[in-house]
């Protein structure tokens, strides 16, 4: 399809900003030139993407985006109005070892197919079942999905448990089952969803191409097709952005933002954030066994002056796991002060009294500045006593079961996104058998998050999950940074809000033509 875009030229991206245009011409199949966006065709720079058709084989709020828009979940979160909302659910009751939904009639998959229940109940078995799914540790609770008719589906707990609809249904879409009869072990080659766009192609590192579903069970989107480019560069975004190569991008620098907003044909759209940036500490790993290291290390991070200096101010520091926007909030909570002469007489307590060589793991271009930001906190654990060597890796092998999910790297720097009750990341990363990625292990903490899980009453929940903060801070597996504005580029004409959860969803896009 021809969307009336010439190819750009050196001099045309030279004109749109001389650095960032020679970066956009570093790659020739960046795009198209265009001064604004058309509802035949949306295009979107992503600095990550997703690396392949699994649809469970990831885990990040960018990647969950693209995949909405093909399948969908039963339940959603509405922002506005604070509450989860129904998608390919129209109702659903928990009680207690039960959860009950009622599935939309009338919904069909891409391919004509019926929605019914036997499609989630086998979605939700390969989601827990499948070796590469990244998403079954949210069904390790699930004992049993009944289905006693098309549109009823039970599901059956082993203890029961509050917070399934956070964890175990939000983000957690649902494929035909029908196709996946068809087409067996190649059933990834044919993405098969209710959603309201169509899979077209994929190429790894390349493009994501989706069509409007024009049999689409809900409002029809107004755009017809969608293109996501994975452009890993910031520079190379901006360029494109600027140039009209794409009509949205994400993740604009912050001292970029009132350069981008004088642009005539494009704007920055910003929305604070949800996600939580830290440090994980792996405690399989020396020093990191060591709660007393943990803790020096947490006295050694300034994370006040990374915000101010790093960041302009745009974002607000952590002082504990989570931040006071999330459920379970913690207001007593105050975070380790930046004192490296405390730090180095922890490690000396410890029995590092000649510091210690630590390495810290991140993957650059995945979060906003993160390169500046591992080489200040290298700078500033050298003051504590920690001798920092800083490693890259891309973000397929830092995520995957030779990195984070494998639990496989011992210090490494992480945002996690889409946090909206503390039980999500706090069950995630530091109960024992929650994940591989801190493989942190406290009888205490561990009660803790039994009983909330399991506590219908509100306000008794929230003190257990207030008390679950303490603990992590106290034992110090983790380093709270901040969380921070998410700043969006986008052509002026493209009428969006961008939601805080950093899902890029084009089908609550529109374009003023």
């Amino acid at each position: 399809m021809s969307d009336g875009r010439k190819r750009i030229s050196r001099r045309d991206v030279l004109k749109g900003g001389a650095a960032l245009g020679a970066a956009a011409l570093i790659n020739p199949s960046l795009g198209q030139f265009a001064y604004a966006a058309s509802k035949d065709r949306v295009i979107v720079y992503n600095a990550s993407n997703m690396d392949n058709l699994h649809p469970y084989d990831h885990s990040s709020g960018a990647i969950y985006g693209q995949w909405q828009h093909m399948m969908e979940p039963l339940v959603e979160f509405d922002y506005a109005q604070a509450k989860f909302v129904g998608r390919l659910a129209e109702s659903w009751e928990f009680r207690g070892n039960e959860w009950e939904f009622k599935l939309r009639k009338g919904v069909k998959f891409h391919d004509g197919s019926p929605l019914t229940s036997a499609d989630v109940a086998f979605s939700i078995d390969r989601m827990k079942t499948d070796k590469r799914s990244l998403q079954r540790r949210s069904f390790r609770n699930v004992a049993e999905v009944q289905t006693p008719d098309d549109h009823t589906v039970v599901v059956i707990t082993k203890k029961p448990s509050v917070t399934f609809l956070s964890r175990g249904v939000r983000n957690r879409f649902i494929m035909s089952k029908t196709v996946a009869d068809k087409y067996g072990k190649d059933v990834d080659k044919h993405p098969t969803g209710t959603g309201p766009y169509k899979f077209v192609s994929f190429k790894r590192d390349g493009d994501l191409v989706l069509t409007r579903n024009d049999d689409y069970w809900g409002e029809k989107p107004a755009i017809k097709e969608l293109v996501w480019r994975k452009v890993v560069e910031v520079n190379s975004r901006m360029a494109g952005l600027q140039a009209g190569q794409c009509d949205v991008m994400d993740r604009v620098p912050v001292h970029e933002v009132e350069r981008i907003n004088r642009h005539s044909r494009v704007s920055v759209r910003s929305v604070p954030g949800l996600r939580i940036y830290f440090f994980a500490l792996n405690v399989n790993f020396k020093p990191w066994d060591n709660k007393l290291v943990r803790q020096a290390a947490n006295y050694c991070v300034d994370a006040d002056s990374i915000v101010k200096n790093i960041f302009g101010g745009n974002g607000e520091v952590l002082q504990g796991p989570v931040g006071p926007r999330v459920y379970g909030y913690n207001p007593d909570l105050k975070r380790y002060p930046y004192d490296p002469r405390k730090a180095k007489e922890l490690l000396a307590k410890a029995g590092y009294p000649d510091g210690v060589d630590v390495k810290l793991h991140y993957s650059p271009g995945k979060y906003a500045n993160d390169t500046e930001l591992v080489q200040v906190v290298a700078s500033q654990m050298s003051k504590g006593g920690f001798r920092v060597e800083i490693v890259p890796q891309e973000w397929v092998v830092f995520w995957g079961r030779d990195g984070v999910n494998g639990g496989k790297s011992p210090f490494y720097y992480i945002g996690r996104g889409s946090v909206l009750d503390t039980d999500t990341p706090l069950y995630q990363y530091f109960r024992t058998g929650g994940s591989k990625r801190t493989n942190f292990s406290n009888a205490e903490f561990d009660a803790l998050v039994d009983a909330e899980q399991a506590e219908p009453d509100d306000a008794k929940r929230l003190k257990i999950l207030q008390k679950m903060n303490a603990v992590i801070m106290e034992e110090a597996p983790m380093i709270p940074l901040y969380q921070l504005l998410d700043h969006y580029g986008a052509a002026r004409n493209v009428v969006w809000t961008p939601r805080p959860d950093e899902k890029i969803l084009l089908e609550e896009m529109d374009v003023k033509v």
